[in-house]
C-alpha cells in the first residue's frame, strides 16, 4: 500500500515538472510557473538551467 502511495505521489510530481518545463519552453516566467506548478522557484531555475543545457548541446 505505501509503495503505491510513493508511486502516486512520484507520477503526480514528474507531471508537475514537465509542465514546468513546457512553459519554459514556451517563455513563460519562473514565478508564474511556480503560481501555476506550485513549484519553488528554485526547482524552475534548475529545471532552466537544464535546459539551456541541452539547447547548447543540440
Amino acid at each position: 500500500m505505501t509503495d503505491m502511495l510513493y508511486e502516486k505521489q512520484g507520477s503526480y510530481l514528474q507531471a508537475k515538472i514537465d509542465d514546468a518545463q513546457a512553459m519554459l519552453a514556451e517563455g513563460l516566467s519562473v514565478e508564474m510557473i511556480s503560481r501555476v506548478t506550485k513549484l519553488p522557484q528554485s526547482t524552475i531555475l534548475k529545471l532552466k538551467s537544464q535546459l539551456r543545457k541541452n539547447v547548447a548541446l543540440a
